[in-house]
């Protein structure tokens, strides 16, 4: 029995946004009969071939516009590329399909068949509930106004004109325009699920021993320390965006903030003077640049009309940069203004705030009654504070300078200022340099990405030598 599934091509469709996007175009019919490669005994047309070469170079341009901003034009050797990419994946999905045939995978177990069509279901249901919430925030059914009419003291007049099933019909059409259809959802989770139990299967054997995730362990610390000893202040920027950490550099200390936030609406109102003056100092350098830009030019040769016209144009800048240093002058004082009433509101606040900090009193109950830094309610901030050393940029700088500032464990900073309000530092604790402790909770991390990593090479493994034992024919002129 011929089979024509492409397996890797449905994972890619699996990963992409959206599904309906227009194929670059098919042959003739007779002309994309024809075969480009057998695989044992299944064949793979010139217009499946051309197809999912087509696919791949959408979705390859979708993704570069999406994530880069930029197109991808395609030259004669990049088709090409794709051409032999196209036909390698098709090769290699119709091996992965025998396969599933042969270990007995495909069908799937009733159990697993009823899960997909499950997901399949959920998928449908959510997709619809977000189509109606985009595309009909406030449309209510026949059925679904009658239930909140008869609830209601009062009941109005009905006016819904749509009933459930003609809003499901119109939901159902609005997904099947985009490809989100229930036979998608299946046949991808479908091959999701394949491709599980397959790589479970290849991986079976694989064993990742205590040793070799000591040793892992121990060159990721080396790794880092070379890294953070060099440049110190990485490693925050590390830990802000989550990354596992084995090693501490020298220099690290624990500084916890107690923030007395700027009121919302003078904040926004702050931030909007703020857009309003950079713009504004942009036109005045814009107008200055121009006009240095064109007195640098010799005049000497112009005509009296041309004079004339240069003249009227330095003029013209002349007013413009005028406008703006006063647009400049007016916004700046404003915003100074602003500023000013922002933190006189809050000063006393801040101010009663210090004055218990000072006497002692303890930091973490004041941080709960005054703070309003949210990154302060959470660990590891909430026990250690946030990582400060010499050179970090991660703060603003007058944070930044206070922070270092303070000599002694236990110390308390005056009021400092910055763009949030007033803040009230902490030097919590010096952070122990060096590797971090060897946890079972690390080890079982570790264990676990290497072990993923070896299941990966196992099947990547099996995959390519079940296609370099299949019989597989290529029919070059075919492709021409």
């Amino acid at each position: 029995m011929k089979k024509r599934i492409a397996l890797i091509a449905m994972l890619l469709v699996a990963a992409l946004t959206l599904s309906g996007c227009n194929l670059i175009g098919y042959d003739a019919e007779l002309d994309g009969a024809q075969v480009v490669a057998k695989v044992n005994d299944t064949e793979i047309t010139k217009a499946e071939w051309l197809a999912y070469r087509d696919y791949i170079i959408e979705y390859e341009q979708q993704y570069m516009l999406q994530y880069y901003g930029m197109s991808m034009p395609m030259d004669e050797s990049m088709v090409a590329s794709y051409n032999e990419l196209a036909l390698e994946q098709l090769i290699e999905s119709s091996v992965i399909e025998a396969k599933l045939d042969e270990l007995g995978m495909d069908p799937l177990s009733e159990e697993k068949a009823a899960e997909v069509d499950a997901y399949a279901a959920d998928m449908v249901d959510l997709y619809k509930m977000l189509i109606r919430f985009q595309n009909y925030p406030e449309l209510e059914t026949v059925e679904e106004e009658a239930e909140r009419l008869a609830a209601e003291e009062n009941p109005g007049e009905p006016v819904a004109t749509v009933t459930d099933a003609e809003l499901d019909a119109m939901l159902n059409e609005e997904l099947a325009a985009i490809g989100y259809t229930y036979d998608y959802f299946a046949e991808t989770q479908k091959v999701s699920v394949q491709q599980d139990m397959l790589r479970e299967h290849t991986g079976k054997d694989v064993v990742v021993t205590d040793e070799q995730v000591k040793a892992e362990f121990d060159s990721l610390v080396a790794t880092q320390k070379e890294t953070y000893d060099a440049t110190p202040a990485s490693y925050a920027y590390a830990e802000q965006n989550g990354l596992d950490l084995y090693y501490i550099p020298e220099g690290y200390r624990g500084v916890k903030n107690l923030l007395v936030m700027i009121d919302s609406e003078k904040q926004t109102e702050i931030n909007n003077l703020q857009t309003e003056l950079n713009t504004a100092n942009n036109t005045l350098n814009s107008g200055n640049a121009q006009i240095e830009e064109m007195k640098s030019e010799d005049t000497a040769e112009l005509d009296a009309e041309a004079k004339a016209a240069y003249d009227e144009q330095i003029a013209a800048l002349e007013a413009q940069v005028a406008a703006a240093q006063a647009t400049v002058e007016e916004t700046q004082a404003k915003l100074d203004a602003a500023k000013k009433a922002a933190f006189a509101e809050i000063k006393p606040v801040a101010e009663e705030a210090l004055a218990k900090a000072i006497i002692g009193e303890d930091f973490d109950a004041l941080i709960e009654t005054y703070g309003e830094d949210t990154g302060m309610m959470a660990e590891p901030a909430k026990t250690r504070g946030y990582l400060v050393c010499e050179g970090l940029s991660l703060y603003e700088q007058n944070f930044q300078d206070a922070a270092m500032a303070l000599k002694n464990v236990g110390d308390v900073s005056d009021l400092v200022e910055t763009a949030y309000g007033y803040h009230i530092l902490q030097y919590t604790c010096d952070i122990e340099a060096g590797e971090v402790e060897y946890t079972d909770e690390i080890k079982e991390a570790i264990h676990a990405e290497m072990l993923s990593a070896a299941q990966d090479a196992a099947y990547d493994a099996a995959v390519t030598q079940w296609v370099s034992e299949a019989k597989v024919e290529t029919f070059p002129k075919v492709m021409e």
